[in-house]
């Protein structure tokens, strides 16, 4: 049996991965964020005063990388750090008034853009995709 890259299952799923974050870049670049520092905000927002550990699992990124998005993101005045009040050691992480007005604006963008993608797929072929990135995930935990 030869193995030959372009055919894996890995490898499609990095491409489309890539593609996908590359469509996403273009789309944010009025807003002057990336992908990565949306998906950041995005969970802010959602979590609104997590600390900077649960940040990152909740964006699959390690303790360094969150740490150099939220300094970026904070330079920006788009996120402040809050002392938490049961842990001195800890910050909570939340979006600030320009953070919130970027979120709301960027999220039209990002919607387009999700509906864009999915109009590729009928919505059974969406519902099976989900289904089998998720049977995909669960076995690789």
């Amino acid at each position: 049996m030869e193995y030959i890259r372009d055919e894996t299952i890995g490898w499609l799923v990095y491409k489309a991965r890539y593609m996908l974050k590359k469509r996403m870049q273009n789309k944010l670049k009025d807003y002057n964020i990336s992908s990565e520092q949306w998906s950041v905000i995005h969970m802010i927002h959602m979590k609104k005063g997590c600390n900077q550990k649960t940040l990152a699992e909740l964006c699959l990124k390690d303790g360094a990388t969150i740490t150099r998005i939220l300094n970026i993101l904070e330079n920006k005045k788009l996120v402040k750090r809050e002392n938490s009040p049961y842990d001195k050691r800890e910050f909570l992480i939340y979006l600030t008034n320009k953070g919130r007005n970027l979120y709301n604006e960027a999220l039209k963008v990002v919607f387009q853009n999700t509906q864009e993608i999915n109009s590729i797929f009928s919505v059974s072929e969406l519902e099976q995709l989900e289904y089998l990135l998720n049977k995909l995930i669960s076995n690789l935990e």
